[in-house]
């Protein structure tokens, strides 16, 4: 019996090798250190066999013989606790100096060890079928493996937050089955399990950790985005400089509803590109692969390569495809693998400003960029935790009514000291990371807040403007959330007016239309911004159920200064108004612009010609004095 349960540890050790030989390694510190393990436990086995049968067949005539077997069988045995401990200690410090000093002093202990197993008096002992080992040889090698299973343990437990959580659990449950087949063979020396639990302990690792699938994507063959941390992870810690390339493609517009067609060309073209170029690549999406060089020669000479993949790429997506790349061809300009990885993302997500030639090397400029918006990313999430966002308002007047009517709410964070921060430098961040929802949020509870507290109607104020940004156009639960802050505050809805973009209406112009009608219904007014900027289309005013057209500053001024857009602003202003839509004129700064937009009939103006954008205080302060008498020197 003992023989056949060491039998089907061996295959199943000899089938995770041939199976581990299908696919191409990545030569992970933990990889090589779970290869080791499974050769160590497949020793163990072996030798535990063979002890059987030297036992069975040669201690009549060759003793000394069955005695080194038997005392090289103990050895592998602590053998297998050395290298379990080694393999757990490959996860937490891989490819670090630490490591390899932990494995030489782990080794010295582990040969100490065998010494003493080799020196001690060892007993053999046959009845019938049923053989074993004891005496202290056998004693002193549970205690010596049981230390390293005990120290296992131990580094598990105190290291598991920095190494892989799965891991430290599967590693605390072979320890613990491994522990309970020795302790039951101390009390029953017939029964022969170390071996078949250890080797029963690595098929487990081997199904919960390092099966080579896992990091395979089925569909192209290539590596996937779990083998790309890992094995730039591995590279990091090493201190070895390594180069990346990422490669993207999409289909035109033309093409973009051909669905199935479109995914398999597109996973024909990344089960092609290992033709090209001889490297580790990695799968990262649908539309996106990335391939790591070790040798920096190597990546350079492949720049040429993938600018000939490209063309090959354009030609079997079809001609309205656009197939692009980033090259980071020093990755010492970033601090770890992970910097490296929300580089190259950040890096595409600014593609759209660098597309011009389809590549992008990307140089330290471009990292402390990077950083810099991240640096912004951090101060914004603290500014609206510590509510040190401002809301500040810029007076719109009315040329009818001859006083200030409305005014434009605008976002506006201050730093820990105080300073005010340029919009311009976190409102794009804001919308690039998500934070733009929560931010709005706020801006709009501020408004809500500052008008029913200040009663702003007593000052001749009939609506306040917020600004909606694109990412808050296409989020579905706009209007609840807003309908749910007016609510709070009872105000009503009529004083409420929010602005959209033109590209805001193209971005999600279906979930924008529901977002308004819900809005519309509850009071709510809109306007369009911006117009005159972008895409324009005079269609937008006739698809959006909006009350007031608001001119752009670039449109307001060019007036002034080409006859071209005097007479598109003159033709805009006679279909808006036939229309029956307001309009506001932005950017007036100047009492001979002002006295032109009076003439043309504009009918309300705002620029700094009246007032900056100005915080609460002060902005009340400036009705007070402007409202209570028509505008002086108007």
């Amino acid at each position: 019996m003992n023989i056949q349960a060491q039998m089907c540890g061996i295959i199943l050790l000899v089938i995770m090798f041939l199976f581990y030989k299908k696919y191409e390694s990545l030569r992970l510190g933990t990889q090589i250190a779970f290869q080791v393990l499974m050769a160590g436990m497949l020793l163990c086995v072996f030798c535990d066999m063979l002890s059987i049968w030297a036992i069975v067949k040669l201690l009549l005539d060759h003793r000394i013989a069955v005695l080194v077997i038997c005392k090289i069988y103990l050895m592998t045995i602590v053998l297998v606790g050395l290298l379990g401990f080694l393999y757990e200690c490959s996860d937490v410090y891989g490819g670090q100096k630490k490591f390899v000093r932990i494995t030489m002093i782990a080794c010295s202990v582990f040969l100490a060890e065998c010494i003493v197993i080799a020196c001690l008096p060892i007993g053999i002992y046959k009845m019938g079928r049923v053989v074993y080992t004891a005496g202290p040889s056998v004693l002193s090698t549970y205690a010596f493996a049981g230390s390293f299973v005990v120290s296992n343990v131990i580094f598990t437990i105190r290291k598991r937050k920095q190494g892989n959580p799965r891991r430290s659990q599967v590693i605390l449950f072979w320890m613990g089955m491994w522990f309970a087949a020795a302790f039951t063979q101390f009390l029953n020396n017939e029964l022969l399990l170390v071996g078949y639990a250890g080797a029963l302990g690595v098929l487990v690792i081997f199904f919960r950790l390092e099966n080579p699938e896992y990091l395979t994507d089925r569909t192209t063959g290539l590596f996937n985005q779990d083998a790309l941390l890992l094995y730039a992870q591995k590279l990091y810690n090493g201190e070895k400089n390594f180069a990346v390339i990422s490669v993207w493609w999409s289909l035109g517009v033309n093409q973009a509803d051909e669905g199935a067609k479109e995914q398999a060309v597109m996973l024909a073209f990344a089960r092609r590109l290992p033709k090209f170029v001889s490297t580790k690549i990695f799968k990262m999406g649908d539309d996106e692969v990335w391939l790591i060089f070790e040798e920096l020669e190597h990546a350079a000479d492949n720049v040429e390569k993938l600018k000939s993949y490209m063309e090959y790429g354009r030609r079997e997506l079809g001609g309205m495809a656009q197939v692009e790349y980033t090259y980071l061809s020093d990755t010492t300009l970033v601090n770890d693998y992970q910097e490296m990885v929300h580089l190259m993302q950040y890096a595409r997500w600014k593609s759209r400003e660098h597309s011009v030639s389809n590549f992008m090397q990307v140089d330290s400029s471009f990292v402390e960029q990077m950083r810099q918006e991240k640096r912004m990313e951090q101060m914004l999430d603290e500014a609206m935790k510590e509510d040190r966002i401002e809301v500040f308002y810029q007076p719109i007047y009315s040329t009818k009514q001859k006083k200030f009517v409305s005014a434009e709410a605008l976002v506006r964070m201050r730093d820990r000291d105080g300073k005010l921060v340029p919009p311009g430098s976190f409102i794009s961040v804001a919308e690039a990371n998500g934070k733009i929802l929560p931010l709005g949020e706020i801006v709009f509870d501020k408004v809500c807040r500052f008008f029913t507290r200040e009663s702003l109607e007593q000052y001749g104020l009939h609506y306040i403007e917020v600004n909606l940004s694109v990412i808050q156009c296409g989020y579905s639960g706009l209007a609840d959330d807003y309908i749910n802050i007016m609510e709070k505050y009872q105000i009503n809805p009529r004083y409420i007016n929010l602005e959209i973009t033109e590209s805001a209406s193209m971005a999600a112009k279906k979930t924008l239309l529901e977002n308004m009608r819900r809005l519309m219904e509850y009071g709510v007014y809109f306007s369009l911004d911006d117009f005159g900027t972008g895409q324009s289309n005079l269609n937008y005013i006739v698809d959006m159920p909006v009350n007031i057209i608001k001119f752009d500053r670039e449109m307001s001024q060019a007036f002034f200064r080409d006859e071209k857009a005097k007479y598109v602003m003159n033709a805009a202003m006679q279909m808006i108004h036939g229309m029956k839509l307001k309009i506001v004129s932005e950017g007036i700064e100047t009492k001979d612009q002002y006295l032109a937009m009076e003439e043309l009939a504009i009918d309300y103006i705002q620029g700094y010609y009246f007032s900056k954008p100005l915080p609460e205080a002060e902005f009340l302060t400036f009705l007070q004095e402007n409202n209570e008498e028509i505008v002086k020197n108007a």
